[in-house]
């Protein structure tokens, strides 16, 4: 018995040696920083001097500002796009790829590459390819004849927003690998039999591949969620998040309250909008797929 004891003393010793810095660095890096940004979005503050409590007048500022609307709507949008086009985009192409057709390495690197190039560098590329005089687009329209289509892409309120969301949509490597290494992990044997049960691939596709991989699924969703609430340098470098705040974000608009204007207790509190924004749009992702997996 003394045995036993000492046996799980030791273990448990272990267990807190392996757990310590994990914490400590949680408690640093997360739960601190988020405490005072809790605690700034209730102050205001230009960034030196002393700063002076207001209580919610910082969270009724933001429901007030035509501007943060605008950018927490764009934002949702951005949440729209990559949920119901870019994820099921890398999801069609993966079960492509999973086939293994004609050159299918090749097509799977070049469906990766971006992935490992810098989002600074892709924003600069697809400015000058929406570029009124320079951009390639523009310039294609008239060796097609089509130069009456020619616009200014992101200068226009009706086309800039999408243009800035374009390159996210088709950039899809990460998405890709995700579905692809889930998809090698289901058992050969149950599409044989589907086979052999007169499946064709479609109906496998759907009956067998998708179901299998909803938490792969729900996962990416994940991902986008979080990449989207952080998305900062499509529209900074392609926009500045005009023409007339058309493609402001929520990341752009902290930006610009906290560098530019030196509001960092209004930047503050729409960080903490933000964050609720994010726990609110995660929560429902797994709602879905735990109703997914009672069904």
């Amino acid at each position: 018995m003394f045995n036993l004891l000492r046996r799980i003393e030791t273990q448990n010793s272990v267990i807190l040696l392996y757990l310590t810095p994990a914490v400590l660095l949680t408690l640093v890096f997360f739960v601190l920083p988020l405490a005072f940004i809790i605690y700034m979005s209730f102050q205001q503050w230009t960034g030196v001097g002393p700063v002076t409590h207001v209580g919610p007048e910082n969270f009724t500022h933001l429901l007030n500002d035509p501007i943060f609307k605008r950018a927490l709507l764009n934002t949702l949008s951005w949440v729209f796009v990559g949920i119901f086009i870019h994820t099921p985009l890398c999801l069609l192409v993966a079960l492509v790829l999973w086939r293994r057709p004609f050159m299918w390495k090749v097509f799977r690197t070049i469906f990766v590459f971006p992935n490992v190039i810098s989002t600074t560098a892709i924003a600069f590329l697809w400015y000058f390819i929406f570029h009124i005089d320079l951009g390639l687009l523009n310039n294609l329209l008239s060796i097609l004849g089509l130069a009456n289509w020619r616009r200014a892409w992101l200068s226009d309120l009706q086309t800039a927003l999408w243009g800035t969301q374009l390159p996210f949509i088709i950039y899809i490597g990460f998405g890709m690998v995700l579905f692809l290494t889930q998809i090698s992990t289901i058992p050969s044997e149950i599409f044989e039999a589907a086979r052999i049960d007169g499946a064709s691939e479609w109906q496998q596709d759907f009956y067998i591949t998708i179901p299998l991989i909803k938490r792969a699924i729900a996962l990416q969703a994940l991902f986008v969620v979080g990449y989207v609430l952080k998305m900062f340098e499509y529209p900074f470098i392609m926009t500045g998040g005009g023409p007339a705040n058309s493609t402001m974000n929520l990341s752009l608009y902290i930006y610009r309250k906290m560098i530019t204007a030196n509001q960092y207790g209004l930047s503050m509190a729409a960080g903490v909008v933000t964050l609720i924004v994010g726990l609110v749009l995660m929560s429902f992702v797994f709602l879905v797929l735990r109703r997914f997996e009672r069904e």
